[in-house]
């Protein structure tokens, strides 16, 4: 008893002091994400999986143990039931290196994958974190932004977007409670058809997520994990 006391001990350390691999779910009905995790160590790697829901709420969790370069697979169709809010925030907790290969499908097909290979990193000086992602809305394409907060931290957002003159064509303010997620569709917010960027500015680390849409199905999910710059004002 005293033994496995102490080896849960350990491993809950390891994990806290270990880094934060974050990336968007949807496990909505219809839809369903699956991904691959992958030790890149010559070591053990000890990693905790945390599921949040659009709210930022725990859907699901589990803690694992692989060997140096194995890979385990988490299948969430299988461990979480479709509702309106099974969407948002996954986050791996590790002592290790990683990478994670996610899988979005839609009624079993699937429609897009991503890598994640970067954890979120904060900077010390950092008053604001600021993003950016491409956007098309035009003829039958559109884009959908899920802005994850992968912090335990309430975050401020403030969301421009620009046309490809530069010209700004929305501006977007709010908040985000921790780990809870906020869902942007840019046809919805313009006017007419624009393509250009989005610039995100924010006060927590954040994954946005962009669900490129063409004929009213989605093609591609791409997950911006790293930041471009941060300001101290």
């Amino acid at each position: 008893m005293k033994k496995s006391l102490i080896l849960t001990f350990l491993v809950i350390a390891m994990i806290t002091i270990g880094a934060d691999y974050c990336f968007y779910h949807d496990s909505t009905a219809g839809r369903e994400t699956a991904f691959f995790i992958s030790n890149l160590s010559d070591e053990k790697a000890y990693f905790r999986v945390v599921v949040y829901s659009s709210e930022g709420k725990e859907l699901w969790k589990n803690t694992y143990r692989t060997n140096p370069y194995e890979t385990i697979l988490v299948d969430l169709s299988k461990l979480i039931s479709p509702r309106s809010d099974a969407w948002g925030l996954v986050l791996v907790q590790s002592d290790q290196l990683l990478v994670v290969s996610v899988s979005y499908t839609s009624n079993g097909t699937l429609f897009a994958r991503d890598t994640v290979m970067e954890s979120v990193h904060s900077s010390k000086d950092a008053k604001y974190y600021w993003y950016a992602t491409y956007y098309e809305n035009i003829q039958k394409i559109e884009t959908d932004l899920m802005i994850l907060n992968t912090s335990s931290r309430e975050t401020d957002v403030y969301v421009w977007i620009y046309d490809f003159q530069g010209r700004i064509l929305k501006e977007l303010s709010g908040s985000i409670k921790p780990r809870a997620s906020a869902y942007i569709n840019i046809a919805s917010e313009l006017d007419s058809d624009a393509i250009g960027v989005i610039d995100i500015r924010s006060t927590e680390l954040l994954v946005i997520a962009v669900d490129y849409i063409q004929e009213g199905v989605s093609w591609a999910v791409k997950n911006v994990v790293d930041w471009y710059t941060t300001t101290d004002w």
